[in-house]
């Protein structure tokens, strides 16, 4: 994440020399400490913003496989076709679904075991509340995506 800080950084006609450097538009002078820590930037009419995320940085998923070193992600809708509708409709680029029937819905499925509150499913004098959610990560048009590797 510094790494990409320094990058923009540098777009500063003159980040490597504290004398010359752009101080901004205030009263502010070369030994004020300034803050180089990006969230985002623009560059013409695209709008670019960034943020740390933790399945990279996690070593248990791929954090400690140092292959993928980050990831553009567009933000925005794109048309896509939608089969059940039968026309088309506007869906962000990256979006969650859950899985759903006309009688189910799993983004948040709950249910009672035990004997205890009404379930009656066994003679343990237990209540246990179990919940289930099936879900996935669409992606659609990874075309606009940006995948950055490492060596």
């Amino acid at each position: 994440a510094l790494d990409f800080d320094d990058m923009i950084a540098a777009v500063n006609g003159a980040y490597a020399s504290k004398q010359a450097a752009s101080y901004g538009l205030f009263d502010n002078d070369g030994d004020m400490a300034l803050n180089f820590g990006f969230s985002g930037f623009r560059r013409g009419s695209y709008d670019f913003y960034k943020t740390d995320w933790k399945y990279l940085n996690d070593a248990t998923t791929r954090g400690l496989d140092n292959e993928i070193d980050g990831v553009m992600i567009p933000a925005g809708t794109t048309t896509v076709y939608d089969q059940m509708l039968g026309s088309n409709i506007r869906r962000p680029f990256l979006h969650v679904r859950y899985r759903a029937s006309e009688t189910e819905d799993r983004k948040m499925k709950s249910w009672i075991t035990g004997s205890v509150g009404g379930a009656y499913t066994s003679d343990l004098d237990v209540m246990r509340v179990n919940f289930l959610s099936e879900r996935c990560l669409v992606t659609q048009a990874a075309n606009n995506f940006v995948l950055f590797k490492g060596a």
